[in-house]
């Protein structure tokens, strides 16, 4: 290479890096939007509200979340996929928008590898089986005598259509040959309501949000859908031990900003957010719900989509689950 030609792509180099660096540095000069798929009171709202104020502090701007729920977590993640990809509209969302509604929703409104940038996971959590405190069951053996029991079979609640409580219920329904009906509720919080109440039979609910209220003895817990015993709630058998190895799967939370967003932009947030999970004043609360804090590379998390979305796939066919 002749000296000329070095100097021009150097010169070329020197044009993007320079423009690339300037706009991390300056980013972001005002509020940037975190926008949630599902109402307040659940997990992704839990998880958003601890992390957020460390990494508005990192960034020097206010965090604003925003509730857009709807649609079984779609509307959320159609709004960012409109948003100008600026890295001032982000969402935070889970496997079950990301990975999960492209197969159970033909007529998804958004494509979740080719509309979004990925930016980091966060954290991860199983599931538990719960049941109401008046329930006469007392084990995952004796809440499917009572559903073999019932001729109308038992009902089970979700925090939404594709969630994990969805899946996990017909997993149990297939594996155990009982009769279940799906109830979809708009988020966590309303589900949870109505298993408090007793008019839900039954609800595989996020650790987080499931433990506080079985320690209160408000609700029972039968099992958990991790692959070992928590040890928030040593005392509860996994499904695997109360005899369905089958019934098992974990939902992720990670954050995505609009394709197109300035990678130079997405290292920030990238860096931001993983510091705020390394902070011990924030990774406390979480750990103390259960959580696991798996924060990554963009790389890493745009992958762990793509396996998802094939995983999943294979499991939604195979218990026929759609989104009624």
């Amino acid at each position: 290479m002749n000296t000329a030609m070095r100097r021009l792509r150097h010169a070329l180099l020197v044009s993007l890096v320079l423009p690339a660096l300037a706009l991390a540095q300056s980013y972001p000069t005002r509020p940037v939007t975190l926008v949630l798929p599902f109402p307040p009171g659940g997990l992704v709202d839990l998880v958003a509200r601890r992390v957020s104020q460390k990494v508005s502090d990192d960034l020097k701007q206010p965090i604003v979340i925003e509730s857009k729920a709807g649609g079984g977590g779609t509307i959320g993640p159609a709004y960012v996929k409109g948003a100008a990809a600026d890295g001032y509209t982000l969402l935070m969302a889970n496997n079950s928008t990301q990975a999960i509604n492209v197969s159970l929703m033909p007529k998804l409104q958004y494509d979740p590898v080719r509309d979004f940038a990925p930016i980091t996971m966060l954290v991860s959590t199983s599931h538990v089986l719960v049941v109401p405190q008046a329930s006469p069951a007392k084990s995952v053996g004796s809440l499917i005598a009572l559903a073999k029991a019932s001729p109308q079979g038992l009902t089970y609640a979700s925090a939404g259509i594709g969630g994990g409580g969805h899946l996990l219920g017909e997993m149990l329904k297939t594996d155990a040959g009982i009769e279940l009906h799906h109830v979809p509720f708009k988020g966590a919080a309303p589900a949870m309501i109505e298993v408090l109440a007793g008019r839900i039979d039954l609800y595989f609910e996020a650790v987080a949000l499931a433990v506080p209220r079985v320690k209160e003895g408000r609700i029972r817990a039968l099992a958990t859908s991790a692959r070992k015993r928590l040890p928030l709630l040593p005392e509860v058998p996994t499904m695997a031990e109360a005899g369905f190895p089958n019934v098992q799967a974990d939902a992720w939370f990670a954050l995505f900003a609009p394709a197109g967003t300035p990678p130079a932009i997405v290292r920030r947030l990238n860096g931001a957010f993983g510091a705020a999970l390394r902070d011990p004043e924030v990774a406390r609360p979480l750990l103390e719900n259960g959580l696991e804090l798996i924060p990554g590379t963009p790389e890493k998390l745009g992958a762990t989509v793509s396996a998802d979305i094939a995983r999943y796939g294979k499991l939604i066919r195979a218990i026929g689950a759609t989104a009624e």
